[in-house]
């Protein structure tokens, strides 16, 4: 079941978004993308003027984030109807071009063919099968570029997590659960180095503090002294990431 409200945002703007009751869902949840908008996923149970106020205590985050989508939207109606032919790397200074080869198979797969060159074959005619075979391949790609990546900034500074995990998150460029394991985003292969180098600071130093208190940022000042400029940057980053690697943001109330 879905309907659509209309919400007034701190600007004076109006959106329209659209209530999708889930039964499998326990907690309301907001679901943006420059491409579909905003939908809220809510469970059967939740009062509609309760559902309603929940969203709107969250107009300032919702209104930021809209105000991005709209410096990209234009690339978005484009983009993501078609297969990318070719990417950039920056974090790895790599360039890639994208060759799609249709075989009988109902799947689609992608890999490496030679050095810059990657390969998608199946039913290639599916173009977010496409995009989703990229995107696997992404992830592929990071493990093996943010492995020792990670390994290499955490052994001098004699910091040790348990464990490494590469994801495609909606939200987080990464994270560190409080065993130790570190998450990050196979879409940080997007960003300029030190972007990245930033990033595998930050969840670094979770291991010495678990929260954003004044300790945390003492330790990341002093493993990265950019700390504070590097974060600012890290606002708009998510423009450099192309449409077909995009997956939404999610956002749990």
């Amino acid at each position: 079941m879905r309907d659509r409200v209309e919400l007034v945002l701190p600007d004076g703007r109006t959106i329209d978004y659209a209530i999708q009751i889930s039964p499998k869902s326990r907690s309301l949840r907001l679901k943006l993308s420059a491409r579909d908008g905003m939908v809220v996923v809510a469970p059967p149970n939740l009062d509609r003027h309760k559902l309603l106020s929940m969203v709107a205590a969250k107009a300032d985050w919702i209104g930021e984030r809209i105000a991005g989508f709209d410096a990209v939207r234009h690339l978005i109606t484009t983009e993501s109807a078609a297969r990318p032919q070719a990417f950039d790397l920056p974090a790895l200074a790599e360039s890639w071009r994208v060759e799609y080869k249709p075989t009988r198979t109902r799947t689609v797969g992608a890999r490496i063919e030679q050095t810059g060159r990657i390969v998608v074959a199946g039913a290639v005619d599916d173009v977010e099968a496409c995009h989703a075979a990229l995107r696997r391949w992404l992830a592929r790609h990071a493990n093996m570029a943010l492995s020792p990546w990670l390994a290499n900034l955490a052994e001098p500074a004699g910091l040790r997590y348990s464990d490494l995990a590469i994801k495609n998150q909606r939200t987080r460029w990464g994270s560190c659960s409080t065993t130790g394991r570190i998450s990050l985003n196979c879409k940080l292969l997007f960003l300029p180095r030190d972007l990245v180098r930033y990033v595998i600071w930050h969840e670094l130093c979770h291991l010495l503090e678990p929260n954003h208190s004044d300790r945390f940022w003492m330790h990341l000042r002093h493993f990265e002294p950019a700390a504070d400029s590097l974060h600012g940057r890290m606002h708009d980053a998510w423009k450099a990431v192309p449409s077909w690697a995009q997956r939404g943001v999610g956002l749990v109330l």
